[in-house]
Formats: C-alpha cells, structure tokens, sequence
C-alpha cells in the first residue's frame, strides 16, 4: 500500500482541526503576534562581533575553511570548532584580540598540531584587512 493513499484522507481532517483552532483560540493570536513583535524588533536582535566581524561573516568563514564547522562568539572571545584530521572528534580553538586588536590564539588543542585553526585564523585576518 503507497503512503500517499494513507496520509492524503488525513491531510483535510488535520487541517479543518487546525483551522478550528486558530479561529477558537483568539487569545493565542495575540500571543503570536507579540512574539513576533518582539522578533522583529531591531534592538532585541543585534548581531555580535568580533574584530569588526559580524558572527554570520565569522561562520561563514569557519564553513569555507578546510575541516571548518563553526565559529562562536563567546563573550569577548571567538571559538572555532573543527574536525581532526580522522574526523573522528571535534576540537575548539579559541581566539582573543591582543591589546593591537590582532587575533591570537588564546587555546589552540593537540599541541598546535592540527592545520586548520591555521587556515582560518590566515582567513580571519585577510577578512578584516578587507574590511578596513
């Protein structure tokens, strides 16, 4: 039996259900609206950044990056996590601007060893020479 013959009849019964709902729950409506309210508020949503990078620009950077899988504002300093070179296990790098406003590396695992915090700390820099 196809799962389309199954899940098709259920697809109005749900949606009438859902609708009714909706027109029931007024009270939930305003909810949602001031949630969205406070979604889109300018002030609630700042990006942070670090060295004069935005925290998406800072992912991005970390996603083209070879073994790269994130980058993360924490506090005044930046993580970037990584694979090994098995792929087995991540490892975390963490950054901090000296008092020049250059990125060091404040926590570098497997004795500096691993190329990738490298690459990206060379892909951080070129960023904010860009930049400026």
């Amino acid at each position: 039996m196809k799962m389309s013959k199954v899940i098709k009849p259920l697809i109005i019964p749900a949606a009438a259900l859902l609708g009714y709902a909706v027109y029931k729950g007024k009270k939930s409506s305003s909810v949602v609206s001031d949630i969205a309210q406070a979604v889109s508020n300018p002030a609630t949503n700042t990006e942070k950044t670090f060295a004069g990078l935005k925290e998406s620009e800072l992912i991005e950077i970390a996603l083209n990056t070879y073994r790269g899988l994130k980058a993360e504002i924490v506090g005044n300093a930046l993580e970037y996590c990584y694979k090994s070179a098995s792929g087995k296990t991540t490892a975390t790098a963490r950054i901090e601007l000296d008092s020049a406003g250059k990125p060091i590396f404040a926590f570098l695992p497997y004795s500096g060893s691993a190329n990738s915090p490298y690459s990206f700390m060379k892909n951080l820099r070129d960023a904010m020479n860009k930049d400026n």
